[in-house]
């Protein structure tokens, strides 16, 4: 039973779902409420820092708020070697996938790792230090398998698997750089001086900011432009209202940047509770300060704790020293009294991330230049693990933080492993406000795909827009026979929540789509799977992209998300469109019958194959002001064997000169199996020839 859709019947081609924007609401992912088991990953290293394997379950010991627990699971998690560095040519990259799904077996336990580049607390220069590292981190940490989500804090995204996405991670890599940037040298505080003088008003530093500015001769104009009593600046125990002023502007922007970053912090960890691998937050930041009056700090230890995650903080400052301000070529030298408080003050600026760190289990890299060194010890740590589970027993449901210790019996041997979770609660964990609904973002957020909708995607590159951008239609079916429909005066009705992203590698640059789709169909329960398609539409500049979509079941509150890589081709050569493959039509009125959009690539023998493309970049005949070009196909099942082809013949240009060809393919009388439709594109104008090979599933029709 096909569902009704009342904004909009499902589109042919060109034609994208109508449907009202959802405001933002205030929800919360939910999860289950019963422990049944806990489960602890635990690594072992040697004094050395060397991973511990060969332990079994008779040499661990774990207690649970100081009782002994009975381990009733245990396993041992080993990750393949780095792949070795090669002095061959680098194979092609294979193609991207037409078709990805939610759907299927999950995939065995391993390593989710996901690097925040805090480009919000790192200047430019920093900034390229930080790239470096990560670059290292990705060829001599990571391995074959491991999943890896490169966020940044200022907006960008990449998920990916090892070895296949490397080089989209480096792509992405060399799209950002440091936003922050630091104000002149002479009149620049700390956000540490900053919060001490505005939080608490400490007179001690801000004398010590004074005499810097007087000694270097700052001219500091007050903003509110109130006069000044001189007798009253010099007073014993008052702050000067200058470096007042300038500390409440210096610590209200580190407040902006640092809520920016903990709550993608947060927003990263989230989702890492849906999946059993050893999950690893690598912070690459120049840190930022403690704030003991920010909740956002305990809001990331608590998430990090619930999804059984470790942060750790890369300090891309490298070896620490004296800011720029207390050069001799600004003036005086500092006062030796002075010196030891300054280089304190400055080490505290990065105080609130090596503080996370800590209070999840990580360790903080900081204090080197050789940051490749520390950041490839991250990835070493997680390369051989041990997976305890018991079961706590009753427990009651207070929400309180329950603490967990785990023991070795050889003493030699360190351990780091979670500290404890959160005994389940009947009042719901506090969210923060978000620019989005939270569950949806909680969705594009997450580094795996979550299958409580099943869903399909593909994407088409369709027809140029303007002189620098691709009309690009991202098509996804959805399992409605998941979603709650509510039966209400003879008709079922329902609805979702989707949410569409594509995030542009080159430069981070986000596309976003929101809506809401109202259903309806025959009352009555579903007997299988019953797919709906969907379809949004952008305009987009060559280049590569990942786009995501959410879809949400807002009664059930069931999520569903899948993501995949596409490329928009430049405009400036002969190229094809996405080729459309389709087992249905749409009659138009007047004209040729249209090809309808699918997120799938499997046709039964009982239906023929309609296969739809379009030619762009062709150059005209000087006479007739018209393109000529010619176009064939092949048809080869996957043993190589033809079972149909074309000879070349002229696509017939429209009166306004738009090249397109629709064909049929009959599959009736085909065996079951994968073939391949190879299509050729010669524009005999300039001699150049394009080619493409399309993937497809045949499977029996009901007649056999």
């Amino acid at each position: 039973m096909k569902p009704h859709l009342r904004l909009t019947p499902i589109a042919a081609l060109a034609a994208v779902l109508a449907g009202a924007v959802v405001p933002a609401q205030e929800t919360t992912p939910v999860f289950p409420r019963e422990i049944e088991m806990v489960t602890v990953d635990v690594v072992v290293t040697d004094k050395e820092g060397r991973p511990v394997t060969g332990l079994s379950r008779d040499d661990f010991t774990i207690l649970d708020e100081g009782e002994r627990q009975e381990i009733v699971s245990f396993d041992v998690i080993t990750a393949g070697a780095p792949p070795e560095a090669s002095v061959e040519e680098p194979a092609a990259e294979p193609p991207r996938p037409r078709i990805v799904t939610n759907e299927g077996p999950p995939p065995p336990p391993g390593r989710t790792f996901v690097v925040v580049f805090d480009n919000l607390n790192m200047s430019p220069l920093n900034a390229q230090r930080a790239k470096a590292a990560v670059v290292a981190f990705l060829d001599k940490g990571l391995r074959d398998g491991d999943r890896v989500m490169l966020a940044a804090t200022g907006g960008a995204w990449w998920t990916t698997r090892l070895p296949e996405g490397r080089e989209d991670l480096v792509a992405v890599l060399k799209g950002l750089d440091g936003r922050r940037s630091p104000a002149p040298d002479l009149e620049r505080m700390t956000d540490f001086e900053a919060m001490r003088i505005y939080q608490y008003s400490d007179y001690m530093i801000a004398r010590r900011v004074q005499d810097r500015f007087e000694r270097y001769g700052v001219s500091y104009r007050v903003k509110d432009q109130r006069q000044i009593d001189q007798d009253e600046i010099g007073s014993p125990g008052r702050i000067n209202l200058m470096v007042d002023n300038r500390a409440a502007e210096t610590y209200m922007a580190a407040r902006t940047r640092n809520r920016a970053t903990l709550g993608a912090l947060e927003r990263m960890l989230k989702p890492l509770q849906a999946t059993r691998d050893r999950k690893s937050l690598v912070l690459v930041s120049e840190g930022f300060v403690y704030d003991p009056n920010e909740p956002g700090f305990r809001r990331v230890v608590e998430a990090a704790r619930r999804a059984n995650a470790v942060l750790y903080f890369v300090d891309t400052r490298g070896l620490a020293d004296l800011p720029g301000f207390y050069g001799a070529q600004f003036g005086a030298p500092i006062d030796e009294r002075n010196l030891l408080a300054a280089v304190a003050d400055t080490t505290q600026d990065s105080e609130g991330a090596a503080s996370l760190a800590r209070d999840t289990g990580g360790f903080t890299v900081a204090d080197t230049n050789d940051l490749e060194a520390g950041i490839v010890r991250i990835a070493r740590e997680q390369s051989s693990y041990y997976l305890i589970g018991y079961n706590p027993g009753a427990i009651a449901h207070d929400g309180r933080f329950r603490r967990i210790e785990v023991k070795v019996s050889r003493p030699e041997l360190s351990i780091r492993a979670r500290r404890g979770y959160y005994a389940p609660s009947d009042v719901p964990s506090p969210t923060t406000t978000a620019d989005h609904d939270p569950q949806l973002q909680y969705g594009l957020d997450s580094p795996t795909a979550l299958d409580g909708i099943p869903l399909r995607m593909t994407a088409y590159a369709l027809d140029p827009v303007g002189t620098d951008s691709v009309r690009v239609l991202v098509a996804a079916d959805a399992d409605l026979s998941k979603v709650e429909f509510q039966e209400t005066e003879g008709k079922a009705l329902a609805s979702i929540d989707t949410l569409a992203v594509v995030a542009r590698r080159e430069n981070a640059e986000i596309y976003r789509r929101d809506q809401k789709v109202d259903l309806e169909r025959r009352p009555g329960a579903l007997s299988g799977p019953s797919w709906y398609t969907m379809v949004r539409e952008f305009d987009l500049p060559p280049g590569a992209y990942q786009a995501k979509v959410v879809v949400r079941d807002p009664v059930s509150k069931r999520l569903g998300t899948v993501s995949m890589e596409l490329d928009v081709p430049p405009l400036d050569t002969l190229r094809l469109s996405s080729v459309i493959l389709t087992d249905s039509v749409q009659q138009s009125a007047g004209g040729p019958p249209m090809a309808v959009l699918l997120a799938r690539r499997t046709f039964s023998t009982d239906r023929p194959l309609y296969c739809r493309f379009d030619v762009y970049g062709a150059d005209k005949d000087p006479g007739t002001g018209l393109p000529y070009v010619t176009a064939s196909h092949v048809l080869r099942r996957d043993d190589g064997v033809v079972v149909s082809r074309s000879a070349p013949t002229e696509i017939a240009p429209t009166s306004l000169g738009s090249l397109l060809r629709m064909m049929q393919i009959p599959l009736e009388g085909l065996r079951a199996g994968a073939y391949d439709l190879e299509l050729e594109v010669r524009d005999r104008q300039s001699g150049r020839t394009v080619r493409t090979v399309e993937p497809f599933t045949i499977v029996p029709g009901q007649g056999g």
